[in-house]
């Protein structure tokens, strides 16, 4: 499933990964990892910077992807700008939750930002 959107709104992104990880039959515990990764990560952190810069680096988009074999499930936030790795320079909090929570975070600049992350 992909969520494309040219503006930020939150309560949009929600009701379409409800619907997706209803549809895809993902554990009530996988889906609040995915709820956490999205709202720590793309609200606390990369909306806030691209709010920070005219909205620079809107569109957003977040790819989520469900393998089904131990509930694997990974999620790329693409977006503009500037480079911004929200897990290094972003809310400290935000920060520890991602490195402690999600099986793993990585980040790379490529003609944009690219943030991936792997929930298992």
């Amino acid at each position: 499933m992909q969520i494309y959107m040219s503006c930020f709104d939150h309560n949009e992104y929600n009701e379409k990964i409800g619907a997706f990880c209803e549809k895809s039959c993902i554990t009530d515990a996988v889906r609040k990892k995915i709820e956490l990764a999205f709202e720590e990560l793309v609200c606390n952190n990369i909306a806030v910077f691209i709010e920070h810069n005219d909205d620079r680096g809107l569109p957003i988009s977040v790819m989520i992807e469900h393998y089904g074999v131990d509930d694997a499930t990974e999620m790329t936030i693409t977006y503009g700008g500037d480079r911004y790795d929200p897990v290094y320079e972003g809310d400290e909090l935000s920060s520890v939750i991602a490195k402690k929570i999600f099986g793993s975070v990585k980040y790379r600049y490529d003609d944009g930002n690219v943030l991936v992350v792997v929930i298992e």
